[in-house]
């Protein structure tokens, strides 16, 4: 089977100059943790996900453990003000660069990309001009399988 097959079409995006904290709100909103963010052309530029958001508002000197104790240190001040300012950047600013598959793709090589990059649950399908067709996640990865063998589709 292929990614074309089970990909969702018409996915949720964000402008890669639009402010970060327009985009969050619309994630909360819809209740999503990444969208693909594009171009004016369409193209895909990269992704912005809650955990790339968080990532900027977290004090790298507290991500990379230099603190001795955390406790101790002053924090919803410190979030909220990195946070602040961090919603007024562009999605440009803070996006990561995406996990990206091809439609003619086999499900068992999608599956093999989501689990080698670490990080993303989504993978991106696009064309041969990065032009975004769908998301496929993890889960839909997994729930085709379960159908599969619950006897719901057939192969």
């Amino acid at each position: 089977m292929h990614a074309h097959k089970i990909m969702v079409t018409h996915p949720k995006s964000a402008q890669i100059d639009e402010k970060v904290g327009e985009v969050l709100m619309r994630m909360r909103s819809e209740h999503l943790r990444m969208l693909p963010v594009l171009s004016g052309a369409g193209r895909v530029e990269g992704v912005i996900s809650t955990y790339s958001v968080m990532s900027h508002v977290v004090p790298e000197y507290i991500i990379s453990g230099d603190l001795d104790a955390v406790p101790y240190a002053p924090d919803l001040g410190l979030l909220r003000k990195h946070f602040e300012e961090l919603s007024e950047r562009s999605v440009g600013e803070v996006m990561e660069k995406a996990l990206t598959v091809h439609a003619d793709e086999s499900l068992l090589s999608v599956s093999a990309a989501l689990c080698a990059s670490g990080k993303h649950e989504y993978a991106l399908v696009v064309d041969e001009d990065t032009v975004l067709l769908g998301v496929i996640s993890a889960g839909d990865i997994l729930d085709r399988l379960r159908q599969h063998i619950m006897g719901e589709i057939d192969a």
